[in-house]
């Protein structure tokens, strides 16, 4: 999906979502903006843990060959969206019941009534940090060209993704898929950038859990199989080779074959 991604769009649109969410909170204070607050973070809760094992059920997107790992990680995306749109709509429907009720019995406490909006602006605020951060996940994603560079450029967005690393670590591991992907790799003449990239893109996506040990071999079976064709020695720098090394590591060498692979690389100074 290609179209101009702004840095500075990007943040005025974050200042503006955080000063609606402030106003409603002010206006409405935190009994309904806390039920809101807390419906969004148990759908959250809910889908996060519910959309990975409904990945593998439904396909809803796949790519196949190296992309694979994308297609994954997008589709569990997806799900995780589809999930938490619709626990939103169940949870808004029930508090225009429950709301009400909340109301008038934390009301009966006088003091809450001054404090009310000061809480409803807090929980609005929080509410809104959480919509961002699902938004800029969104366009980080490699499905969007363009995205990841454009957030790294904001003032604001960037910290806001800094909230939660892990998550944003996982996603920077498949954009890493994308620019293996957008290179391009010639399986009949290996080069040491295609090396590098493969290796950090395979070690990040399963130490972040993406693929299994099972999904790694057959991997490393399909894209590494071409090597024992190769005549002339590849020169690796210090670094792309430790980045090989580290994943020669996590491979099964009952089905892989890493002495062959090591004979045909070569450390440059």
């Amino acid at each position: 999906m290609d179209f101009a991604i702004n840095s500075l769009i990007i943040d005025v649109i974050i200042v503006f979502i955080l000063l609606i969410m402030l106003i409603l909170g002010y206006i409405k204070g935190f009994v309904y903006r806390g039920y809101d607050l807390m419906a969004t973070i148990v759908s959250l809760v809910i889908s996060l843990y519910a959309s990975s094992p409904l990945a593998n059920i439904f396909k809803i997107y796949q790519v196949e060959g190296i992309g694979e790992v994308i297609g994954d990680i997008v589709n569990r995306f997806i799900i995780f969206l589809i999930l938490l749109a619709c626990l939103k709509l169940l949870l808004f429907f029930l508090g225009l019941i429950i709301k009400p009720l909340l109301k008038r019995i934390i009301y009966a406490f006088k003091l809450f009534e001054h404090i009310d909006r000061l809480l409803g602006i807090i929980a609005s605020f929080i509410e809104g940090i959480i919509i961002i951060y699902l938004g800029l996940v969104f366009i980080i994603m490699p499905i969007l060209s363009g995205g990841k560079e454009a957030v790294e450029n904001t003032i604001f967005a960037k910290k806001i993704l800094n909230l939660v690393p892990t998550v944003t670590n996982e996603i920077e591991a498949i954009n890493n898929v994308g620019m293996v992907i957008d290179n391009g790799i010639n399986y009949d003449s290996f080069n040491s950038e295609n090396i590098y990239y493969i290796a950090l893109t395979l070690n990040k996506a399963y130490d972040s859990g993406i693929i299994s040990q099972e999904k790694l071999d057959k991997m490393m079976n399909n894209y590494w199989q071409d090597f024992n064709q190769i005549e002339n020695s590849i020169n690796l720098t210090q670094k792309q080779y430790d980045e090989v090394i580290k994943l020669l590591n996590k491979l099964d060498s009952t089905k892989i074959n890493v002495e062959m692979i090591l004979n045909k690389i070569v450390v440059s100074e």
